[in-house]
């Protein structure tokens, strides 16, 4: 092949010629040691990514640009192992400013990220090839028939092929996930080597409409959850933070938290429909997993992407025609972005994710403190995958009737036991409260081995009719 692909995909996400002559050789690192051939790379460039994903905008392009560069840093930390850096990883879902107060204090000596949902994001997002880790994964010892989640077979087979370092210490949040600490155990277990794990827990013990966050001692016990691992994992690595590299922690993220809303709340009441709910739910992955690089390529494409939206509302474009149906989705995929393809060829735009959605509530303090473990904890305590259910509930109530679609797209979690069945549930109980239908498909958020694109058709097409035909009915 006489064409340089690897070069065309980035400057493709608009990596400038400084940029290319920084990362175009390790790019192609990364590509080779994650197991992308040429083919694979022209693939992405000339098919899964424009027919998935809205390239359009240039701001989309910067996106999948900023994801790419992390993608080349996970895949270099056996490098960067050896040159004695620091290797943090976590698991979903944590509490990510930690992280990034952690990369403030400690600059390039620390490498940190959650490798198994940026190399799923990334290798089946943008190229469709995480299957081979995840048949590898089940192959090597994690059963198949037990809908292992994806994430901890990504990470145990990204190891044990080598293609990530094992870390200094892994943050293990058990919040909600009782697999994420046994696998860590697993890898121990099969490979010999050790894996400094920190666990940290949230109790799910309240009473159902209790809220969790104004019982005090719930709080405490979260901040004091926050606080031992995070000292932990200080002392494993020899990294001291200070005040000021929390203040900078938070001041970025609630900064771009704030951009990517404006984004959101465009695309929600943008008429016709004007981006779809893939790209929300990756320009909000700096809540859900640390950035190694920071979070000034994503802010940038975040800035980009504003300026074109408005100019498309001001012209009156979108990418489906005015009066098309728009659904909300309890997270919509972007390891699975044909999802989002199929109801646009169905006529139906999906949105914004219920799971990165902001309530007031959320935004206000109960308790007053000069700790910033109780504040992180009081905050914590008002996430969805926190929450009981029925706190998260009355947040889903209110972020449906705050957007307004025309239906609620729910499931995509069959890997995971404890946020399947409840989805099912609150399923109809957000139905009745907001009069908006809610559909619930059988799927998997990141693994789309055992669902194939025509399988899913129908069941797409059969949401889509209904959402159309009502909409006609309304009108």
């Amino acid at each position: 092949m006489n064409r340089d692909v690897y070069k065309e995909l980035l400057e493709f996400c608009e990596f400038t010629e400084e940029d290319l002559a920084k990362e175009l050789d390790n790019f192609k690192y990364a590509c080779n040691q994650s197991g992308l051939t040429e083919d694979d790379v022209l693939f992405a460039l000339n098919d899964w990514i424009p027919k998935n994903w809205n390239v359009q905008y240039k701001g989309v392009r910067k996106m999948i640009g900023a994801l790419m560069r992390e993608f080349i840093d996970v895949c270099m930390t056996p490098v960067l192992k050896s040159e004695g850096k620091k290797i943090i990883y976590g698991i979903l879902p944590a509490y990510s400013n930690l992280y990034y107060a952690l990369k403030y204090a400690a600059g390039p000596d620390v490498y940190l990220s959650f490798p198994d949902i940026l190399l799923t994001s990334v290798l089946n997002g943008y190229f469709h090839k995480s299957a081979p880790y995840l048949n590898q994964a089940e192959d090597d010892g994690i059963t198949p028939g037990c809908r292992h989640c994806p994430l901890n077979k990504m990470r145990f087979s990204a190891y044990t092929s080598g293609l990530i370092a094992a870390p200094d210490v892994i943050w293990s949040w058990g919040f909600n996930c009782d697999e994420g600490p046994k696998t860590d155990e697993l890898i121990q277990s099969l490979t010999g080597e050790e894996w400094n794990y920190v666990i940290s827990r949230a109790p799910h013990d309240s009473l159902y409409g209790v809220d969790d966050d104004t019982i005090v001692r719930r709080v405490e016990f979260v901040a004091e959850e926050l606080r031992t691992g995070f000292n932990t994992i200080c002392d494993i690595t020899d990294i001291k933070v200070l005040p000021e590299h929390f203040k900078e922690a938070s001041d970025n993220l609630n900064r771009l938290s704030f951009k990517v809303a404006q984004v959101t709340q465009m695309v929600c009441k943008a008429d016709p429909p004007i981006m779809t709910g893939n790209v929300l739910t990756s320009i909000a992955s700096f809540q859900l997993f640390p950035y190694n690089r920071g979070l000034s390529f994503m802010e940038d494409a975040v800035d980009t992407m504003i300026v074109e939206l408005r100019q498309m509302m001001k012209e009156g474009k979108g990418i489906l025609p005015k009066g098309s149906p728009k659904v909300g989705c309890f997270f919509a995929s972007a390891p699975v972005p044909w999802y989002d393809r199929m109801f646009l060829e169905n006529g139906v735009c999906t949105t914004y994710s219920l799971t990165t959605g902001i309530v007031k509530k959320q935004l206000s303090q109960e308790f007053i403190s000069d700790d910033p473990f109780m504040i992180m904890a009081e905050t914590w305590l008002r996430r969805g995958t926190i929450q009981n259910m029925g706190s998260d509930v009355e947040s889903m109530v209110e972020k449906v009737l705050a957007n307004s679609p025309d239906g609620v797209i729910m499931g995509f979690f069959d890997f995971d036991r404890w946020l399947g069945a409840h989805q099912k549930l609150a399923a109809k109980m957000v139905e009745e409260r907001t009069g908006i239908p809610h559909f619930y498909m059988e799927s998997d958020f990141y693994d789309d081995r055992d669902y194939s694109q025509e399988a899913m058709r129908t069941r797409i097409e059969s949401i889509s009719q209904v959402l159309k035909m009502r909409k006609d009915i309304e009108e």
